[in-house]
């Protein structure tokens, strides 16, 4: 298939170098140039704006930060869901809030645009074990076929379109107060003496902590933090999950505190890699 994969961050790069080694062809675009030159080297084509990446494709896969980086190149006369191509359908795979995917969905050709976030790693996606959550018609589903089946291990059809980006916000929200939970361990552990190689042969084979928050076991005990899920792109997608909860009339009580203990961490300055850094706020 053709694909255009929009926005070459951590995650964005992956799925291109995915498409590119499946047999895909792949064009790509970032707003600051530079970052898809492995990429273009195995095959990839560098479009300069978001409106001529999607010309003749037959996916478009938008891969950013936020709700308004994902507006600001679909929306409008020269936005990437008015420069679609007829048959092509449009997979907005950034972790957004439902009113974006709607948004996204009236402002593009009916019935070919979908909320397709997925779960997974940037080592997860480009081995093709993500999982992807859809909302949207099933024909438009099925037109990309071959494209999930190749990128991903699979995906779930949640319901019509904003139910793949609940489901995305729900999943992070679980994510992110497991791994908190799990820092608030390790941290009285160390307080009482326990050393980390303890921690990591006790915990990292305890059915008391999740599989999500084993994988980020070392990060949270190694004080360096690696990962690719940095403290502002969690507490962004914290901060619409509660904003739904909220709007539900559901009275939240964990999500916002460890929305707090990643704002120390922000607001401390320090550059961690990913959020289990949210260990520094507790030490």
């Amino acid at each position: 298939m053709r694909v255009a994969v929009l926005g070459m961050g951590n995650m964005g790069r992956a799925f291109a170098a995915r498409a590119l080694e499946r047999g895909h062809q792949v064009t790509v675009w970032n707003r600051s140039p530079g970052r898809a030159a492995e990429l273009v080297v195995n095959g990839a084509v560098e479009a300069q704006c978001p409106k001529t990446a999607v010309i003749d494709v037959d996916a478009v896969l938008v891969v950013l930060a936020d709700d308004a980086a994902v507006l600001d190149i679909c929306l409008g006369d020269d936005g990437v869901l008015a420069s679609l191509g007829p048959a092509a359908v449009f997979a907005n795979i950034s972790t957004v809030s439902p009113d974006t995917a709607r948004r996204l969905a009236e402002a593009g050709p009916d019935g070919r645009v979908l909320d397709s976030p997925v779960m997974g790693s940037p080592v997860q996606i480009a081995s093709g074990l993500g999982g992807f959550l859809i909302g949207g018609p099933l024909s438009a589903i099925s037109a990309l076929d071959p494209l999930w089946s190749d990128l991903g291990a699979g995906y779930t059809h949640c319901g019509p379109v904003g139910t793949g980006a609940t489901m995305k916000l729900v999943s992070n929200l679980l994510l992110i107060t497991g791994v908190v939970a799990l820092a608030e361990g390790i941290a009285t552990a160390r307080q009482h003496a326990i050393p980390d190689e303890l921690l990591r042969n006790v915990l990292a084979h305890s059915f008391v902590v999740s599989p999500a928050s084993k994988v980020r076991l070392e990060s949270l005990i190694d004080n360096t933090h690696p990962g690719w899920f940095s403290p502002t792109l969690a507490r962004k997608d914290l901060r619409l999950a509660i904003d739904l909860a909220e709007r539900a009339g559901i009275g939240v009580r964990i999500g916002p505190a460890a929305e707090a203990l990643l704002t120390t961490v922000i607001d401390a300055g320090g550059q961690w890699p990913d959020f289990a850094a949210v260990i520094e706020a507790l030490t």
